[in-house]
């Protein structure tokens, strides 16, 4: 079926721009992959994903540290005015002396006002369309009564050990001065205070912050990276938590004493939330913020060795090769008359052909398999947070060498259709060449490109280049749809030969 001694032949003929290209592909890429994986880029994602992780678990953090204020600043001006309506009401006690009077309308007034307070808080919950057991609600009516810390006896508190476990001062809510005018700015206060505290005190629990960094691992954010950012820090969550409430309490008060027409408290108050609570990327206009939050979710390692390298990069060479190797092994040969010599001996056109064939493939497939252990090599080598896998990394230079089994098919087809090497090249290499520089232009066009650099028009080279079949993004993913895309182009490949073998055993020579 093949002619060996044409085989050795070709080997000859084309085996030191192999070398050449092989060593010079592998050196490339080895150059791409160490110094990615030992240089900045890692740094620079990890540093912007950080950044932005931070940022949003601050706002996070600050938005609940103001709707816990919020809550239990309402929830105790209510109780405030339900035990000063009681007090007054049992303060006369008949057949009592003042002090006795007193005691007992304040102890009265106490435990009413407790119950209702229980009552308040189950109504804020079906508001609020919380389930009666669910976390939310207990959450919720936590908050109230630890901050409250309601007296069981006359010198027993309900939640002393949460606070004193924490190293604070088990808060007293105070009665001696209910006759204050003021009360509304102790109440506020008392809440700055003991709000924080407790949402502090179960944001360093460890069963909430197994909770957190689960969801965080989607990220990849550990738990020693979750440290490394402070919020597992019992002092850092309070501190943060009570400037915020600082803040807010602050300009609340300068903004409704130079109240302006048109505006009212609850408008106020929820412009200040969001102007205190607002994180990095929503502080950003929204392109610029799209496009930092792409590049902290991005493996920026595996688009430039993926995307960039296998892709684009790392097969200008080999396609450089393999537009002059097709072309000298059929087209070549008939233009300088060394076809006729081959054929005026016993060996077959469909010989021929089937030999440079299977030579040109097998030269590419050696190609990709140096390509393939050098980039295994570098990727064991180097320390780099990365989608990027042994197994994805085979997937992709099969990829590139389909796409290069695709384009030869191409190429070989032009050499076997023309008689004349410069008609040859300019169909086949033209083609080739086109479809390398449409790959390079849709890249910019891309999804895979930050939106805050993407030119979204370019996207239309993507529709242009056969190469654009290959793609790296469904394997890095780790989703199949790179599957039927191989296909189309392993079947352009085959059908390209098919064509090509049969072309050149029918048509005339110039011999």
């Amino acid at each position: 079926m093949i002619s060996k001694p044409l085989f050795k032949q070709s080997c000859k003929a084309n085996g030191v721009m192999w070398l050449i290209v092989t060593i010079a592909v592998c050196f490339m890429l080895s150059c791409v992959m160490l110094i990615a994986g030992g240089g900045n880029i890692a740094q620079t994602k990890d540093a912007v994903q950080s950044t932005i992780i931070e940022g949003e678990l601050n706002s996070q953090m600050e938005k609940r540290a103001l709707n816990y204020f919020e809550i239990a600043d309402s929830a105790l001006l209510h109780f405030d005015e339900k035990f000063l309506a009681e007090y007054a009401a049992y303060q006369d006690a008949q057949g009592k002396t003042e002090a006795e009077s007193s005691q007992l309308a304040f102890s009265t007034a106490y435990q009413n006002a407790t119950t209702d307070l229980q009552a308040y808080a189950n109504n804020l919950r079906e508001n609020l369309g919380y389930e009666e057991n669910s976390n939310e609600a207990k959450e919720l009516q936590g908050l109230i009564f630890y901050v409250l810390n309601p007296m069981t006896t006359q010198d027993t508190y309900m939640f002393d050990e949460f606070y004193t476990k924490l190293g604070e001062k088990a808060p007293r809510y105070d009665m001696t001065t209910v006759d204050s005018t003021n009360r509304s700015e102790y109440i506020g206060d008392y809440c700055q205070t003991n709000a924080s505290i407790f949402l502090a005190g179960n944001m360093v629990s460890e069963d909430n912050i197994a909770v957190v960094v689960d969801v965080l691992k989607d990220y990849d954010v550990t738990r020693e990276q979750y440290h490394e950012l402070g919020f597992d820090s019992y002092n850092n969550v309070k501190i943060t938590s009570e400037t915020v409430v600082v803040n807010f309490r602050a300009n609340l008060k300068y903004r409704l004493e130079n109240i302006k027409e048109g505006e009212t408290e609850e408008s106020i108050k929820n412009e200040l939330a969001t102007k205190f609570t607002s994180s990095l990327l929503s502080s950003l206009p929204e392109e610029v913020s799209s496009a930092i939050s792409d590049i902290g979710s991005m493996d920026l390692y595996g688009l430039l060795v993926g995307s960039i390298f296998f892709k684009m990069a790392g097969l200008l060479l080999p396609i450089i090769y393999m537009i002059m190797t097709a072309n000298a092994l059929i087209a070549g040969q008939v233009d300088s008359g060394s076809m006729a010599y081959i054929l005026s001996t016993s060996t077959k056109r469909k010989t021929v052909t089937l030999t440079q064939s299977i030579f040109l493939v097998l030269s590419l497939l050696c190609m990709f398999v140096c390509t393939t252990i050098t980039s295994i090599i570098c990727l064991s080598i180097v320390n780099v947070t990365t989608t990027l896998t042994i197994g994805k990394l085979l997937l992709i230079n099969l990829g590139a060498f389909v796409v290069m089994f695709a384009l030869s098919g191409i190429c070989f087809l032009s050499s076997s259709w023309f008689n004349r090497s410069k008609h040859s090249m300019a169909l086949g290499g033209g083609l080739s060449m086109f479809f390398l520089v449409a790959t390079m232009l849709g890249l910019f066009g891309s999804s895979i490109i930050p939106s805050v650099i993407r030119m979204d028009a370019l996207n239309f080279f993507n529709y242009a280049s056969i190469i654009s079949l290959f793609d790296v993004t469904s394997i890095l993913d780790g989703s199949l749809t790179f599957l039927w895309k191989l296909a189309i182009l392993f079947a352009i490949g085959i059908a390209c030969y098919v064509v090509a073998i049969k072309k050149f055993n029918k048509k005339d020579l110039p011999l």
